[in-house]
């Protein structure tokens, strides 16, 4: 028997809203709202409002936490505050990535918040381990449902719903204040390539939370977009999902995603991979951003040429208004990823000519 997707706790308020359905990873998710791009333009514009309750989140606590988590992933938790965060990956012993995830530093542990589709798969990582020292590990979900507030506007509109007012963040910085009669969290992380802010939300107090930022956030022309507006914008951004763009068969540095690793903390699971990757100079390939500005059919698993050879395979695609051309994500191989450096795309009825351009980055 096929099993059901589950639905976000906010399905039939988004619904009223107009909104379309779709499965992601297991979950009924809002696909759109209006015309996507519309959508997308609208957070470059101004600000947006996303549904990603369909994330989870582990929160990891104990006299040992510190010392466990710093032995799984690949950034230093040790440096970790209460009131920061930062990305992490967790790793295999050859320096694949298992998952991506984001950990927040607390006064008692850490809170982990993982993509739908590895959270069970992180959890049963860490949790067969919380037997052997003193940590704990609490699938804790429900309490910390993710909301994420994207353009310009965001902290105009944070600062119009939140009781206690928002101060200006640093990336990866996160507080506690009180919207709509309850506490959320809101850390600074940007999705976009934008200005943006996470908000963690009890699941009681999701929808009114939700209806009171837009509420408040009219003034600044906030409105919802879904998960295709969202793609639209992370690719532009050049930002992977895992499963999609970087899966087990990647190495770490392959992602782009510098953030996510310290080249100076102790020992953890696939660094010895990692630094050597490092040392040798250069990675064998990177995620790489790849513009067309003919608007034709690319599938995911084209393959990518330059100057004759096979450097890369495609696997994202979306077209931007932003740019105005087709965007497509692929992990080109070195020497081939320096932005103008110019390919040729599988494509119908003949080969697409296109270019590694620099993602969109607002500064």
């Amino acid at each position: 028997m096929e099993e059901l997707s589950k639905r976000t706790a906010l399905f039939e308020v988004e619904k009223e809203l107009g909104a379309e359905f779709a499965d992601f990873f297991g979950w009924q998710m809002p696909l759109n709202f209006t015309d996507p791009n519309q959508e997308a333009l609208q957070v470059r514009e101004n600000v947006g409002i996303c549904d990603l309750t369909f994330a989870g989140a582990l929160r990891i606590t104990g006299s040992e936490a510190t010392a466990f988590l710093q032995g799984l992933v690949s950034n230093d938790v040790k440096a970790l505050r209460q009131g920061k965060e930062m990305r992490a990956a967790f790793l295999t012993g050859h320096g694949k990535v298992r998952a991506f995830c984001i950990i927040l530093g607390l006064e008692n542990g850490y809170l982990i918040v993982n993509d739908p589709q590895t959270h069970e798969k992180v959890l049963q990582y860490v949790f067969p381990f919380s037997y052997a020292g003193d940590f704990q590990v609490e699938d804790v979900s429900e309490q910390f449902q993710l909301l994420t507030l994207q353009g310009k506007n965001s902290l105009l509109v944070l600062k119009e719903a939140s009781f206690e007012p928002v101060p200006q963040l640093n990336e990866f910085d996160w507080v506690e204040t009180l919207m709509a009669g309850t506490k959320v969290w809101v850390m600074k992380h940007s999705r976009t390539g934008e200005q943006g802010y996470d908000l963690l939300v009890q699941q009681s107090a999701l929808a009114d939370v939700w209806d009171f930022l837009l509420l408040k956030g009219k003034y600044h022309q906030l409105l919802p977009y879904g998960l295709m507006a969202q793609n639209i914008l992370r690719l532009e951004a050049a930002l992977p999902v895992y499963g999609i763009d970087i899966d087990e068969s990647n190495m770490l540095l392959e992602s782009g995603l510098e953030n996510v690793v310290s080249m100076t903390k102790g020992c953890y699971t696939g660094q010895e991979a990692v630094a050597m990757a490092t040392y040798r100079g250069h990675v064998s390939k990177k995620l790489s951003l790849l513009a067309f500005p003919e608007n034709r059919s690319i599938k995911p698993g084209a393959k990518v040429f330059s100057k004759g050879k096979e450097v890369g395979t495609i696997t994202s695609v979306a077209y931007s208004a932003t740019f105005k051309k087709l965007l497509a994500l692929s992990c080109i191989k070195y020497g081939f990823f320096e932005s103008g450096t110019s390919v040729e795309v599988e494509s119908e009825p003949q080969m697409l000519l296109g270019e590694i351009v620099k993602p969109y980055l607002n500064d």
